[in-house]
């Protein structure tokens, strides 16, 4: 045998053994990787609610309207205010709430921004105490609630803070991280329900996209304490630097 047909057979071994090497990697990355059945963008609400029995003198929203901090929702005049304010009690505005002692009315405000998702007051209407009068779903801090079928092997692997791939309806993906999960045993697995927090989400670029109630995919990766942990985690880290 010549040293170039020696030469070509050893490079045929290299190729062969770091391809082999690769798809062990690629396979244990992906015994580690637990996909979502289901996953949905839940955005915080915000009810508004009545601190006195009234009348709605005003109604300055609607369903579907955008409102900022401290936008007006509504004007609602009661009989109760203009007797404690007879009597002295000390009542006193705040962010969400502006009294008029002098006409014993209160104008009540938007505390976040977002849109109005409900509005179970209208103007003319009676309100009774602590009765809801809106709910406005924020524009930020948008998470994903995600729940995971996992062996009770998966499930000693799953970190708070563990990475999680979420891929938007678009196929678009953005990265977040585990921050709690409540788990339930069923048929000797862990149905697992976790709170996923990502940045990304509260992206303007992503706001029709990253909607609340809008659905997505999650892939959970869990803890890898193999002996190719080191190496799957190197190759992780060199595809994602090359954008892959």
């Amino acid at each position: 045998m010549t040293w170039t047909n020696r030469l070509r057979l050893w490079l045929s071994v290299m190729l062969s053994l770091v391809l082999i090497f690769l798809l062990v990697i690629l396979f244990n990355q992906r015994q580690h990787l637990i996909q979502s059945t289901s996953a949905t963008i839940i955005a915080p609400r915000v009810q508004v609610a009545s601190n006195y029995g009234g009348i709605v003198l005003k109604q300055y929203v609607t369903v579907g309207q955008h409102v900022s901090v401290g936008d007006k929702l509504f004007d609602v005049s009661s009989v109760s205010l203009q007797q404690d304010i007879a009597n002295h009690v000390k009542v006193a505005s705040s962010d969400a709430l502006v009294i008029d002692p002098t006409k014993g009315t209160l104008t009540y405000r938007a505390t976040t921004s977002g849109a109005v998702t409900e509005v179970e007051a209208q103007e003319g209407s009676y309100l009774s105490p602590t009765q809801p009068l809106a709910t406005i779903t924020g524009d930020a801090s948008r998470i994903v609630e995600a729940q995971f079928l996992l062996t009770p092997r998966e499930y000693a692997l799953m970190d708070k803070g563990a990475t999680v791939t979420l891929t938007l309806p678009d196929t678009s993906s953005v990265t977040g991280a585990v921050d709690s999960a409540l788990v339930q045993t069923k048929d000797g697995q862990a149905i697992v329900t976790a709170r996923i927090i990502s940045q990304a989400l509260d992206n303007r670029n992503l706001q029709l996209l990253a909607t609340d109630g809008a659905p997505v995919r999650a892939a959970l990766r869990l803890r890898d304490e193999g002996i190719l942990a080191g190496p799957t985690d190197a190759m992780r880290e060199l595809l994602h630097k090359a954008g892959l």
